[in-house]
């Protein structure tokens, strides 16, 4: 199996000393400037530190030598590829900050420019309110009343009597009075926009100033990580020659050995992880979502264009609910039409038993004017019965249904992708990809994500999302678009936003695996399970996008999301 994923960093030559076999920091520890100074170190080392062909050669004297040199260099291909490991963490953490760090610029200054234009509406109903309330003070004047009323109307203190207002309002038409509520409320709206402007914006350049520092982190990460994997491969090709001759084998026989080796290791790191104890996912408040500003989102207003003078007024809240709630309403009569082929049809079995009724009826009371009323409507039946014709004509729709049982090939057209991965993979997939007993089916979005892996025209970009670049969660994203589920972007919001999980041993196709480095707080890598211990993902600028065995996933996460 290709060895592209297990390479080390180059800085791994710190460890080609034996005491450094166990040194390796672990990644979560890694940071932006902690993390180029191991670099340079470890890059230091690397020449200095290698065994040389004539300590090869005084160690192959002596048995204990030898296996003390030995023991060295396989210390030094541990760490090599424990220090990769560490860089690919790093840059991958990096740009899932950056994707988050991103989102929320994005709402930010999207609220920002929200803000300022519903600023300049409220602005404008000011403007319109006081035009309005200043025609209403020049007619009070006008008929009579002093202006000293309309003070007294607007007018909040207590200690004004309340006979003036009365008698001021009296003199106001309701719409008038509309007027002067809706200057009150302008001015509050202003007020409220205003407050709401100011701190919409100073979250958009907070926002943007956290992008630019994550992007920073995020470009030296990623460039350390593309930096340090040419050194270390040759690094490995080195100490993997050095062993051969210690070890009087061909080079090819001994880099099968390593690479066996290496994958034991990761089959046991991934056991350990599947029998570890079960914890309960704790969901952090919060988490993988932008937080809301301190200021609560005023009112907002729209422009009417209805009027002759188009004009601003505050949007209703509640028209919504009342609006969706007269769409039922037309809605509902088209169900309605839609049976009436079927009344019609009843009443032709009524009709039937009705002359057997009718009859009894007759007999039972007493005055025949009534059944005479009755039999009038008897009439209107029959000018029922010639709409009969009628649902004749519906009962031709009947055959569309045929029609449409039609298109029910079409999806059997759709599943014929699904033996695709199937050959690929065991043929116990078929019945994972759809389980038993209903639920969703992954076969679409697994169809896609191997076909995708398959082709060498797609491959990895940080942060991109497609149609021919991807990173983890845009693959897994847009592959599972293809089954109909939506998911967030970034590998946080796709565990989190999950409605169920599942412990690693109870995995089946469709279920997504993660990456975390600090305990399940927060995720940067995420892959599609496709059965049989392999999964399906986006991996790195280096490895591109592959089927891999589900050990080769790092940091593996205990718990797997299902949707």
């Amino acid at each position: 199996m290709a060895y592209r994923h297990t390479l080390g960093v180059a800085a791994s030559t710190l460890a080609l000393a034996v005491t450094c076999l166990a040194g390796a920091a672990p990644a979560s520890a890694a940071t932006t400037t902690s993390f180029s100074t191991t670099v340079s170190i470890a890059a230091e080392r690397s020449a200095s530190g290698l065994p040389s062909a004539a300590e090869i050669e005084e160690a192959k004297k002596d048995k204990d030598s030898t296996n003390a040199m030995i023991a060295r260099l396989e210390a030094s291909l541990a760490s090599s590829r424990a220090e990769l490991l560490q860089a690919e963490t790093a840059a991958a953490e990096a740009q899932e900050s950056l994707l988050t760090a991103g989102e929320e610029r994005d709402l930010r200054t999207a609220d920002a420019e929200k803000a300022v234009q519903q600023l300049e509406y409220a602005k404008q109903y000011l403007e319109q309110s006081q035009t309005d309330l200043g025609a209403i003070a020049s007619d009070i004047y006008r008929n009579g009343a002093g202006n000293s009323t309309l003070g007294i109307l607007l007018n909040s203190d207590d200690s004004n009597d309340l006979f003036y207002k009365a008698a001021t309002i009296d003199t106001l038409s309701q719409q008038q009075v509309q007027s002067v509520n809706s200057a009150t409320e302008a001015e509050a709206l202003v007020s409220a926009w205003e407050s709401y402007a100011d701190a919409a914006q100073s979250a958009a350049n907070e926002a943007a100033a956290n992008y630019d520092a994550s992007a920073s982190t995020a470009n030296s990460t990623l460039a350390a990580y593309q930096s340090s994997i040419k050194p270390e491969q040759e690094l490995r090709d080195e100490l993997i020659s050095n062993l051969a001759g210690l070890k009087d084998q061909e080079e090819a026989e001994v880099r099968k050995q390593v690479e066996e080796q290496e994958e034991a290791e990761r089959e046991t790191a991934l056991q350990e992880t599947i029998s570890a104890e079960d914890a309960p996912v704790i969901k952090p408040s919060q988490t993988g979502t932008i937080q809301p500003l301190a200021v609560d989102a005023p009112q907002e207003l729209e422009v009417d264009q209805s009027t002759a003078k188009p004009t601003v007024k505050p949007k209703p809240e509640a028209q919504p609910l009342d609006t969706v709630d007269t769409a039922t309403p037309t809605a509902a009569p088209q169900p309605e039409s839609a049976p009436k082929p079927q009344k019609t049809e009843t009443p032709q079995a009524e009709e039937t038993q009705a002359p057997a009724e009718t009859p009894k009826a007759e007999e039972t009371p007493a005055p025949k004017e009534t059944p005479k009323a009755t039999q009038k409507p008897k009439e209107t039946p029959k000018a029922t019965q010639k709409p009969k014709e009628t649902p004749k004509a519906t009962q031709k729709p009947k055959e569309t249904p045929k029609a449409t049982q039609k298109p029910k090939e079409t999806p059997k057209a759709t599943q014929k992708p699904k033996p695709k991965p199937e050959k690929t993979e065991a043929p116990k997939q078929e019945q994972d990809i759809a389980p038993q007993g209903g639920g969703r089916s992954y076969g679409a979005a697994i169809s896609w994500a191997m076909k995708t892996a398959s082709d060498n025209s797609k491959y990895y970009v940080y942060g991109a999302n497609g149609p021919s670049a991807f990173d983890c969660s845009s693959f897994s994203q847009r592959a599972f678009g293809q089954s109909g589920i939506s998911l967030p972007r970034t590998s946080t919001q796709q565990f989190f936003a999950a409605p169920q999980y599942v412990s690693l041993n109870n995995l089946r196709p469709g279920d997504l695996v993660f990456s975390s480095s600090n305990g399940g707080s927060s995720f940067y890598h995420v892959a599609i399970y496709i059965g049989n211990g392999q999964v399906v993902h986006a991996r790195n600028p280096n490895a591109g996008i592959s089927v891999t065995p589900l050990s080769w996933v790092n940091n593996l996460h205990s718990k797997a999301a299902r949707y």
